[in-house]
């Protein structure tokens, strides 16, 4: 058993593309930052209470994040005031997100929505490339994207079974489903307890 730090997945879902995980203080946050600790035996103790609660050694993890932001957080009133005394301003695309978290323009024009790729363009060409006839983007000043950046875990980034390789940690694995068989009253045909209804050789109902 190692000292390291570990953090809990909730692989039952994601949002965008982002990992969701155990929330210092309760619920849950795709905030690395903001994810609980816990050391081996906890994390696994858990793993085993509920498969889908995934551990991870938080060091793996940090080897493979990105930044976003997250538009909610981006109000008019605080985008308004900050261009007002910007020298340069990031582009973010509109009516695209990845989960909640924007997308924004590179220095060659792709986009992404990996915070730390985006690129602050000089104010006076972010405001005609905001214009609406040019292209479907925003500004945003450089100092408010940078407050609100947070740390994400991207799914395709990153694997389990080599983050955990070396550890001797093994996941539990969830319980295998027995389906009961039985023969359909009219052809004899075996049947699954799911086709009691609809016999997909006679199509004859066999409920009680």
């Amino acid at each position: 058993m190692t000292a390291q730090a570990w953090v809990l997945q909730d692989s039952r879902s994601l949002v965008g593309d982002r990992l969701m995980f155990w929330a210092t203080g309760g619920g849950y946050t795709s905030d690395l930052d903001k994810a609980e600790r816990y050391n081996q035996v906890q994390a696994v103790a858990q793993n085993r209470s509920r498969e889908s609660d995934l551990p991870w050694p938080l060091a793996y993890l940090e080897q493979h994040t990105e930044t976003a932001v997250d538009c909610q957080y981006i109000k008019p009133e605080a985008v308004e005031a900050g261009l007002q005394d910007t020298e340069r301003s990031y582009m973010a695309a509109k009516g695209v997100w990845n989960g909640n978290d924007l997308y924004w323009l590179t220095d060659d024009g792709q986009v992404t929505a990996n915070f730390a790729k985006a690129h602050a363009f000089p104010i006076g060409i972010a405001r005609s490339m905001a214009k609406p006839t040019h292209h479907n983007v925003r500004a945003i000043p450089v100092a408010l994207a940078d407050s609100l950046a947070r740390k994400v875990v991207p799914n395709g980034g990153v694997k389990i079974g080599i983050a955990l390789r070396g550890t001797g940690v093994e996941l539990a694995k969830p319980p295998r489903s027995r389906s009961r068989s039985m023969r359909c009253g009219h052809c004899g045909v075996f049947i699954s307890q799911y086709q009691v209804g609809d016999c997909p050789k006679c199509g004859g109902s066999n409920y009680p």
